[in-house]
């Protein structure tokens, strides 16, 4: 009996220990982690000004996507990766100027493209504060500028709307990577996606849209007055839409990601290069 019960407690230590060890070894694992986001944080922070640097000595009389801030950048050592992708929010429609009366047609022609209905317009005009109307919806009304474009998931988008969805043979965007609330108003045309593109005016289909994205990419667009040299593009199109256009982009997203063995950190920004001022900053 006695040797049963010994055998017990012996079985019953070495499980303890076994757990103990087990314990010992996540609490360092935990530890090692936190080291790491600690470590990553400061050399993302350090590196920051140097990236800002070298976008605020670009030349910025216009910017295209054959520009060197437009290609990611990746730097590999034996202690990590850092991956750099920074773009402009300029290329989007941002939602706090629908009440241009132009901005707004092009943002309800975009919507038309991406199979939402237009009238959705209105309630982002309500949301924002530009429009006295009311809608029923599970929020109240803001009545001030989005912070965020994901506030549009307030207003009864569906999910699909948002993050993009496929019907047959085509595959919609989703709403969230065409939009901003941090440029200007102006849509930079040397780098705006082919659906900000069809969604400028009525008389730019998909055909011609490739035509814009062909000619920029031989020869950025220098002014807006260049996109008629694009064929089949015309100046009564130019001149509905020259207001709401530029070749320049002023606030760009800088991503910047590092990793240190298993743990991945990343350092998002919005930058403001006309003010030379960061608009928003988080780390994860």
């Amino acid at each position: 009996m006695a040797v049963v019960l010994a055998l017990m407690f012996f079985l019953a230590l070495s499980g303890y220990v076994v757990q103990a060890l087990k314990s010992s070894y996540g609490a360092q694992t935990i530890v090692s982690k936190v080291y790491a986001k600690q470590q990553a944080y400061h050399v993302l922070v350090s590196a920051l000004p140097y990236i800002l640097t070298s976008l605020r000595r670009e030349d910025s009389s216009y910017d295209s996507l054959s520009d060197p801030w437009a290609f990611p950048f990746t730097v590999e050592t034996e202690r990590g990766k850092l991956e750099v992708v920074i773009y402009d929010e300029d290329r989007f429609i941002n939602v706090n100027f629908l009440d241009n009366p132009t901005l707004r047609r092009i943002f309800e022609r975009l919507l038309t493209l991406l199979n939402i209905s237009p009238t959705y317009s209105e309630r982002v005009l309500m949301w924002i504060g530009k429009s006295r109307g009311t809608f029923e919806s599970k929020y109240p009304l803001k009545r001030a500028p989005m912070d965020t474009p994901h506030e549009l998931s307030f207003l009864g988008f569906s999910y699909e709307d948002l993050y993009g969805r496929t019907e047959g043979d085509i595959t919609y965007p989703g709403l969230l990577s065409l939009v901003t609330t941090f440029s200007y108003g102006k849509i930079n045309v040397n780098t705006a996606p082919k659906y900000i593109l069809m969604a400028l005016d009525r008389d730019i289909d998909s055909a011609l849209a490739d035509k814009i994205m062909e000619f920029r990419e031989r020869s950025p667009f220098r002014n807006i007055q260049d996109l008629v040299s694009v064929e089949g593009f015309t100046l009564d199109t130019l001149y509905r839409i020259q207001n709401v256009i530029d070749v320049k982009s002023k606030v760009f997203r800088i991503v910047a990601t590092l990793e240190l063995g298993e743990v991945e950190t990343t350092l998002e920004v919005v930058y403001d290069r006309e003010q030379n001022r960061v608009l928003y900053k988080r780390i994860y």
